[in-house]
């Protein structure tokens, strides 16, 4: 293999489950247009290609998609160093856990000198045996990048490694893709959203961690002091028919919109006057990023890596105790001092633009890939 120092042109390969519309697949996305100037990108899918594999094919990475694949088919590694010996990667990056040793074990036996993996959440559902194989992978791996210090600290300790050897890159986010120039009225009309209620929205996948019952209970508390609030979701997941359910039994159809997926959320986060999470644990969220950067006031809980992202006052509205009373106290403190929710929300607007760019986030990439690759050729001698 050619010194990869010497090249102009540096060759990363990138091992992810499907690149289905996502966080983590969005931020891939991302990673492959700041990088497609000056690397050679390859994307396999382990599990089916998704919706984005049109977007990776049009930005010039080779795409593949291993269909068929079960989660620990010993085929895979065969597979894997095909396409390693293919390209000659210099750097192999893995995204999400369940294949990664695999991944990790066909690039060294194919020669790749650094692999990298990602660190995307607090995964406390990992039990012992999750942790034997990712201790084994961790021993294959160069570096994992970590998408906030929270993160970090989590995955050092359930991985009992030193935290030196995570590096933080913060998730980026376009800010210009989230201002929608479509007027409120006309996005509400789309939607069949009143036009003169003030709209709370979560953008949540309908999972156990969203917690969309204390969003419920929120919305409960909310209801019962005024009359001038609609609520919207958006998003789906496996607990989507019991909320939907649940809003349907509470006989709340009139003051509810779902919405499953749509192109621009851009418009949808202009339709509302407060977004909210309601999260039980989160490593950094993409939904705060994109509504602080839609100019909507963001309401959260203190948990994960969100107190890295809102800084409570300044940049959106942190919520210390997870009850419903709490959380609709901080959604009517931004409907109820609108003076002090605008200079919020400019700040944080600002604040997302200028720290949390996708240029930041790739130029974070391609300078911690050309550290690694300089440590490797020097150890190779």
């Amino acid at each position: 293999m050619s010194d990869p120092q010497i090249r102009a042109t540096k060759r990363v390969c990138y091992v992810i489950p499907s690149l289905e519309p996502g966080g983590t697949e969005r931020q891939l996305i991302y990673l492959l247009r700041g990088l497609a100037r000056d690397h050679e990108l390859t994307v396999i899918c382990t599990r089916g290609p998704g919706a984005f594999i049109g977007e990776a094919r049009r930005l010039g990475a080779y795409v593949y998609s291993l269909e068929g694949w079960g989660g620990w088919d010993f085929s895979l590694g065969r597979r894997l160093r095909h396409i390693f010996r293919a390209h000659r990667p210099d750097i192999v990056h893995t995204f999400l856990f369940g294949f990664e040793l695999a991944a990790n074990r066909a690039a060294r036996e194919t020669g790749v000198p650094v692999i990298v993996s990602s660190r995307r959440e607090l995964a406390d559902w990992k039990k012992k045996r999750h942790l034997r194989i990712q201790k084994r992978a961790n021993e294959l791996t160069d570096c994992m990048i970590a998408n906030s210090r929270a993160v970090a600290e989590f995955a050092a300790k359930q991985e009992d490694e030193d935290v030196s050897r995570y590096r933080v890159i913060y998730n980026g986010v376009d800010a210009d893709a989230f201002r929608s120039t479509v007027e409120q009225e006309t996005i509400r009309a789309c939607f069949s959203i009143p036009r003169d209620k003030n709209v709370v929205g979560m953008v949540a996948n309908f999972s156990p961690v969203k917690d969309h019952d204390l969003f419920l209970e929120m919305a409960a508390v909310l209801m019962r002091r005024r009359e001038d609030i609609h609520f919207l979701l958006v998003g789906s997941g496996p607990r989507q028919k019991e909320i939907l359910e649940s809003v349907s039994q509470r006989n709340w159809e009139d003051r509810f919109t779902h919405v499953t997926t749509v192109d621009e959320m851009a418009d949808l986060y202009r339709a509302m006057t407060v977004s909210v999470l309601c999260s039980k644990i989160e490593g950094f969220p993409n939904a705060l990023m994109e509504a602080m950067a839609a100019e909507r006031p963001v309401v959260a809980p203190a948990v994960g890596g969100i107190p890295e992202l809102i800084k409570d006052g300044v940049t959106g509205k942190l919520v210390s105790e997870r009850t419903p009373v709490a959380f609709a106290d901080a959604v009517e403190a931004c409907l109820e001092r609108p003076n002090e929710c605008a200079r919020i929300v400019q700040h944080a607007a600002k604040y997302v633009r200028e720290e949390f760019s996708v240029d930041r986030m790739v130029d974070a990439h391609r300078a911690l890939y050309t550290h690694l690759l300089a440590n490797a050729t020097r150890e190779g001698g």
